[in-house]
């Protein structure tokens, strides 16, 4: 299941107690994945179609809250093993008519609409609903842990401004992709992504983000670590291969029987551990060194082969 669908499957389940929220949602799924029809006379007809069963389910509850009958049929699709499609199905007169208009379909003068009214996502509650419609109809989002990437297309212009407005309002900044076939708002930041999760409901979902970005985070201090001392490591080890080169120089001439006891004492114990720390070699002098006297010590011998 990808993770666009567990999204969805989670959005599915939020509560919709508000009678406004419900109409702005309701809104976002017909005008993105429905179609308006005038069958003749007083009779309209309204129509919708979705990928997941959940959603179809979530449609038709909403539909029902508002007391109109609806339909359902499902429908098996052969191309590109896509599976089965939700088709709901509403059909009547006065009463689907003042339903309509609720929703943006018709507008005040029983016209078609050629946008969302504003009314619609006028309160940041009914902005939430109306983004989760949307993302329920036609949205996508990357999985956690890959680029960020989430989107809801539609071919129809003055949704996917109505979208943008939406999450505008709520402080969601969503950019438009003009592309030939299925146009889309969409974001690539990894907050403005999670912050959308957390509007529209998908509160799990979101946690998921927060949870890959912690861990990333953690990965990448544990990185940064290990190649750091990694570095410190290779610059120790080239240190002391330098002071044991200039020892064994030093003892092969005349200047080591000039050197103090203190610089041949320190000398002896780096020959005879050529990987120890400078703090390890000061803990083995009699009486034990701090790392500043060990290091001007050893730099002494090195000068002193130079």
């Amino acid at each position: 299941m990808s993770f666009s669908t567990t999204v969805k499957q989670e959005l599915n389940r939020v509560s919709r107690d508000r009678a406004c929220c419900r109409t702005a949602e309701l809104a976002a799924l017909f005008h993105s994945a429905g179609g308006f029809h005038i069958h003749g006379g007083d009779v309209f007809g309204l129509e919708a179609a979705f990928s997941l069963s959940a959603t179809a389910r979530s449609a038709v509850a909403l539909v029902k809250s508002f007391q109109l009958p609806v339909e359902i049929r499902v429908r098996e699709e052969r191309r590109l093993r896509q599976g089965k499609r939700y088709e709901i199905y509403l059909e009547g007169g006065g009463h689907l008519v003042q339903f309509l208009n609720e929703i943006g379909v018709l507008s005040d003068r029983m016209h078609p609409a050629g946008s969302i009214p504003q009314r619609i996502i006028k309160r940041n509650c009914c902005r939430g609903a109306f983004l989760r419609g949307a993302l329920l109809a036609s949205g996508s989002v990357s999985e956690p842990g890959s680029p960020a990437h989430i989107e809801i297309y539609s071919d129809s212009g003055p949704f996917l401004d109505a979208v943008r407005q939406a999450a505008a309002g709520l402080g969601v900044e969503l950019s438009l992709w003009h592309r030939e076939r299925h146009p889309a708002v969409y974001s690539k930041n990894l907050s403005t992504l999670r912050d959308l999760l957390v509007i529209t409901g998908a509160h799990q979902s979101a946690l998921q983000f927060e949870e890959r970005a912690v861990l990333a985070s953690f990965r990448a201090e544990a990185n940064r670590r290990a190649n750091f001392d990694q570095a410190n490591a290779a610059r120790v080890s080239a240190a002391a291969a330098r002071q044991v080169r200039a020892i064994k120089e030093l003892k092969g001439s005349a200047a080591w029987g000039r050197l103090t006891p203190n610089l041949v004492e320190i000398a002896e114990l780096r020959l005879k551990h050529p990987s120890a720390t400078i703090t390890e070699l000061g803990r083995r002098t009699d009486p034990p060194l701090s790392k500043s006297a060990v290091n001007h010590r050893l730099r002494r011998l090195v000068r002193s082969a130079g």
